[in-house]
């Protein structure tokens, strides 16, 4: 490792070359450990002995008496680690040995039927393609839409004979890509029994294998996620010889910390006038993350941690640009933070304060901050590479080598005999029987299926002993369930985007066996061959039935010595590829410096995997965002030699990093770096003032933060509609959770009452994205959504179905107007007892909040559960809003409805009261539906239709849906919906003012006039927003009303003459407006030429109505009510 040592003085092509070789050096781990420094150089994959022992490896005694040393406290991390990312996958592996037969467990996944089909030769490396099966998995995998095999995670693999029992192969993921990888690829002729197909790395190139007759079992654990963790060790290690001025806060605890250097060398004043936009606790964290070594700040929920960072950013920036040199390149700031979500949001922010960002690492969701990617940067720029193709090179000649051996086992058609007398596998006799044979034969066969065909030594010895080779047949899983969309991980949805940027790059050789020689029961076996080959010097001598068998046996041979070579010529692949790799990174180096990056850009992940590239531009700053949530050892191993200061921002009484272990929860594992500097007592700056939560939504998180202030803005905002100015209540049950087949609890009546309320909310106006569903469990999540998807009244609100329902876990760091949070356990608390995860599940509410569960079973279940929800309990005892009931109101009576189960919610169908409507519609009709919230603009009123039609009849419909004429009539009709606009305010200069209402008419489908049509997502115009003028121009654009909306365009308007486009989509409806039963959406489009009738209204104003005729389709009426509405030129 002394080679490896590196300081801030080092170049950035040593520190490159330090960290891209540091994995050439790695021996065997020792046994125990606490050994020395032997850890230093022990490679971070484990063995096939460590996989497949009984017991699990021991950990480190952690001694609290006496300080550790650097190497001690370092050489802690990397165990400790080292074994979060291994124990699962050894515990699976000991499990599937004891029980070869079982199926998939809560813990690990199994793959069958595994087979090489060859090998991909990227510039990062040779990765073995493998095809295998999920038979083992109770349901279909949506591979999309799976967490399954992601790159970088762990596998074991063994020859199914064997088990696990003497042979385990460790590999990682190199690559999951969908599109003729994990999932067919039709235009390649791929089909469903096409088996899924991933890259793996071998991790001991000895292990390589290339015989794809061999049979493997596969196993992956579903924790300890193995990438994150393996280039946490890896940092690990090379901080150990890396020197660090913050190893006295972190090792030897010291408790004051110093002004940056960088900042004590400026001079110039960088502090930001938007300085008079932050508060006092603000103002006070935004001096701490400007001026000390080690800056920590705890942000509360809502207290604005993000918009205090980015201005800390800029006056890095700022700082930084000032003390540069003339002839220098920047010293870049890195930003990071624990997920892809908040990194993007800062990332995003910065870019709008016009910083030179890139971002590192593929995920980001932001197109802004995509844009910034480095891949994107190095591309752009014009720096020229400079001698960069001597690895190229190097590469390409070890391809060669590589590919040759393999084409020597794997050709189109038959091995070459020279090449079985090349490796001793044929005698000189045998090899000139063979060669020397003037024997002629008409065996004629292709090498890809085609009609080219071929011929030679071997395939003339073989006469007529030649098939088409069926060594693999692959057995697609029969009898799966399907995997219900909304239990797959949504988190992990792969898109076409993902697709490429997973895909290994290079060429690949395929390992396929094409023909070979036909064997039968009597004559296939490996030692009968063996003692033919021994026997004969003349293979002419052999019978030809037997031939084929010997064919097989030479084959085999023959792969078995080229796989013995394969792992000398896979090292000096590896060898190679690390002089691109450093190569490459050098130049990237270069582009950021070049390109006057000042913001780089990674997750705390990302700091470890980038470790060397973002070392080698010699940062002076570190800031983390959700630095609690990241382990120790993330940060520690990100500590680069150039440093001058590091930044923590968090919030240690959220959520915490994640252990998948429980066992390592005893060992600290679960706490981050900066809730331990915080309890031992390191200066930190808090932020006090809130602009998220309504005071009383504040009040319950103000017992776990005493001085959590409001801020003015919330004091204004709109009560939750529909709930009497409730916007905080406690849904008491003592309904009994369950558990599907993964374990997760869900509670079904629970959720049955959630979708109620949530359906009586939008109901009484509140849009779908202004509602949040929380629950601690994934398995409520998907009985939420299944229910979701139940409702009819709920598609019609939301045709996107787009529904925002999260654990709580995955909502950190987020927000929304109403949350309604779902409890789930009656038997007992569960994990919901956790102090840190309540915290989270009850700061998330902007508006409103509402919680179900029984809280008798929080309060007495466990002392940890009854001191986290004590609390909250208390406040909500206090402000009376708990209860065995929900107490809605009725915004028409302002009737009190109480809903004690979910099938109380039938009894106000229309998210009303009890009550009967009675109001009239635009004809004059008493509505005798149940009171409803939705108003009548948006509903048909089902009196009897008294309209005249054009054709002179009494219409036969109702009269809010379309006019009808029952008899035998040669004038089709079409005639009002009724479907009237509120209101609007008074809208801006240039567009139509004064109107009262709209009535769009809709079309009728002639082909089926059984059938109502209830217009859905394109059937309303909103005023004030929608029609602009020209010279010889007037129209009305699409526009939006709510989640209703028409297309309508009017052009060239002359006196009595116009032409009016009409879009619409409509959905057949059966039934009431408040129980109906949708049919498939129907779209159609029409154009029509007008003429202008114009009547005058009893109350002197004018309505201009215009009337459309259009053969074949039926007559068309808007009317369009008030005067000056349309103004004709």
């Amino acid at each position: 490792m002394g080679g490896d040592q590196v300081s801030r003085d080092s170049s950035a092509l040593d520190i490159i070359k330090a960290h891209v070789n540091h994995g050439q050096l790695k021996h065997a781990p020792q046994d125990e450990p606490g050994q020395g420094q032997a850890w230093r150089t022990s490679p971070e994959a484990p063995t096939a002995m460590e996989l497949m022992a009984t017991k699990p490896p021991s950990l480190p005694q952690v001694s609290s008496d006496t300080p550790p040393t650097k190497n001690e406290y370092l050489e802690t991390q990397y165990w400790l680690n080292r074994f979060e990312g291994t124990e699962l996958l050894r515990r699976a592996v000991n499990q599937v040995r004891r029980d070869p037969n079982m199926t998939e467990g809560n813990d690990f996944y199994i793959y069958t039927q595994v087979r090489v089909q060859g090998y991909t030769f990227a510039r990062s490396g040779a990765a073995c393609r493998i095809g295998f099966s999920t038979e083992r998995s109770p349901s279909k995998v949506v591979w999309a839409q799976s967490g399954r095999l992601t790159a970088g995670t762990l596998i074991a693999l063994s020859h199914r004979s064997d088990n696990f029992r003497t042979q385990c192969f460790v590999a990682t993921v190199a690559a999951r890509y969908l599109k003729g990888g994990l999932e067919p690829d039709p235009e390649a002729g791929e089909n469903e029994n096409t088996p899924p197909r991933i890259d793996i790395f071998w991790e001991n190139h000895d292990d390589v294998l290339l015989d794809p007759s061999n049979d493997l079992i596969m196993i992956e654990a579903k924790g300890g996620y193995y990438k994150a963790v393996r280039y946490a060790m890896v940092g690990l290690q090379h901080a150990a010889t890396s020197e660090s001025k913050f190893d006295k806060y972190i090792i030897d605890g010291c408790t004051r910390s110093d002004t940056a250097k960088y900042v004590q060398t400026s001079q110039v004043d960088t502090t930001p006038n938007t300085l008079r936009q932050l508060d006092h606790s603000q103002i006070e964290a935004f001096k701490t993350m400007t001026s000390q070594e080690l800056a920590i700040v705890q942000g509360p929920p809502g207290t604005g941690k993000t918009f205090t960072s980015i201005m800390a950013i800029r006056s890095y920036i700022q700082t930084l640009q000032a003390r540069k040199g003339k002839d220098e390149p920047p010293s870049p700031i890195v930003i990071s933070a624990q997920t892809n979500h908040a990194l993007d949001q800062l990332l995003e922010q910065c870019i709008r304060s016009d910083a030179n960002v890139v971002r590192l690492g593929g995920r980001s969701t932001v197109p802004c901050v995509a844009e910034h990617s480095l891949y994107k940067l190095v591309q752009d720029s014009k720096l020229h590479k400079g001698n960069s193709r001597k690895g190229e090179n190097t590469r390409k000649a070890v391809l060669r080598k590589l590919k040759d051996a393999l084409s020597m086992c794997f050709p189109g058609a038959f091995v070459s005999a020279d090449h079985l007398h090349r490796e001793g596998l044929l005698t000189q006799e045998q090899f000139n029987s063979l060669v020397n044979n003037e024997w002629e034969t008409a065996t004629s066969v292709n090498t890809d299926g085609t009609d080219d065909s071929f011929s030679g030594p071997i395939a003339t010895w073989l006469e007529d002993s030649i098939e088409q080779d069926r060594t693999y047949v692959y057995h697609p899983p029969q009898g799966q369930t399907e995997t219900p969309l909304d239990d797959c991980e949504s988190e992990n949805i792969q898109s076409p985007e993902d697709d490429e940027l997973e895909r290994l790059h290079g060429e690949f050789v395929s390992t396929e066996f094409y023909w070979t020689g036909s064997v039968t029961m009597a004559n296939n076996s490996h030692l009968q061959a063996c003692k033919l080959l021994r026997k004969h010097a003349d293979l002419y001598n052999i019978k030809p039935p037997q031939r084929g068998m010997v064919y097989r046996c030479l084959r085999k041979q023959l792969i078995d010595k080229i796989t013995e070579q394969f792992p000398r010529f896979l090292k000096e692949y590896q060898s190679a590829c690390a002089e691109v790799t450093i190569s490459a990174n050098n130049h990237k180096v270069k582009v950021i410096q070049h390109e006057g990056v000042q913001v780089i850009g990674c997750t705390t992940t990302g700091l470890a995997i980038y470790r060397g590239l973002i070392s080698a531009t010699k940062p002076l700053v570190l800031m983390i965002e959700e630095a609690a949530e990241t382990r120790e050892a993330n940060i520690t191993s990100a500590l680069y030699p150039s440093l001058d200061q590091v930044v923590l921002v968090g919030d240690h009484q959220q959520l915490v990093p994640h252990v998948d272990v429980s066992e390592l929860e005893q060992y600290g594992l679960n706490k981050s770096l900066f809730e331990r500097l915080v309890y031992e007592n390191l200066p930190y700056s808090m932020l006090k003032v809130q602009r998220r939560m309504i005071p009383i939504i504040r009040s319950v998180v103000h017992t776990f933060y005493p001085e959590l202030e409001d801020h003015e803005s919330v004091h204004d905002r709109a009560p939750v509609p529909g709930m009497g100015g409730q916007n905080l209540w406690w849904f008491q049950h003592k309904w009994s959770e369950g558990q599907d087949d993964k374990s997760s609890c869900y509670n079904k009546k629970e959720a049955e009452m959630i979708v109620g309320f949530v359906k009586y909310l939008v109901q009484n106006g509140v849009r779908p994205s202004q509602i949040t569903m929380l629950t601690y469990y994934k398995g409520q999540v998907t009985v939420i959504l299944q229910e979701l998807k139940k409702s009819a009244t709920l598609a019609e609100f939301n045709p996107a179905k787009e529904w925002s329902v999260r654990t709580v876990d995955g909502f950190q760091g987020e927000e929304n107007d109403i949350i309604i949070l779902s409890l789930v356990r009656s038997s007992r608390a569960g994990f919901v007892e956790n102090e840190n995860r309540a915290i989270v599940s009850i700061s998330r509410a902007r508006r409103g909040m509402y919680i179900y569960g029984n809280s008798e079973t929080l309060l007495n279940s466990t002392i940890r559960s009854r001191n986290t929800w004590q609390r909250v309990y208390d406040v909500f005892v206090k402000e009376k809003c708990i209860g065995y009931g929900l107490p809605v109101v009725c915004k028409n009576h302002n009737q009190v409805t109480s809903i004690v189960n979910p099938d109380d919610w039938s009894a106000i169908p229309g998210g009303g009261c009890q009550k009967s409507c009675g109001e009239k519609c635009s004809e004059g009709h008493s509505c005798k539906e149940v009171c409803h919230a939705v108003e009548h603009a948006q509903l048909k009123c089902t009196a009897p239709c008294e309209r005249t039609l054009p054709c002179g009849h009494q219409c036969d419909s109702r009269c809010g849906y379309i006019c009808k004429c029952s008899r035998n009539c040669n004038k089709p009709s079409i005639q009002a919906m009724g479907l009237v606009l509120p209101k609007q305010e008074a809208p801006q200069s240039g567009t139509i003012s004064g109107t009262k209402g709209l009535q769009i008419l809709a079309v009728r489908m002639p082909q089926a006039p059984e059938q109502r049509h209830e217009s859905t997502s394109e059937d309303l115009i909103e005023f004030g927003e929608c029609m602009r003028a020209t010279d010889d121009h007037k129209w009305i654009q699409k526009v939006r009303e709510g989640d209703r909306a028409m297309q309508l365009q009017r052009s060239r308007f002359s006196p009595g003459r116009a032409s009016i486009t009409i879009r619409q989509t409509f959905t057949p409806t059966t039934g009431s407006p408040t129980t109906s039963t949708r049919g498939e959406p129907v779209m159609i489009e029409h154009t029509f030429a007008t003429e202008e009738p114009s009547t005058a209204s009893s109350d002197g104003s004018r309505n201009e109505a215009i009337s459309v005729m259009a053969e074949g389709v039926g007559h068309l009426c808007i009317d369009y009510l008030e005067e000056d509405l349309i103004q004709f030129d």
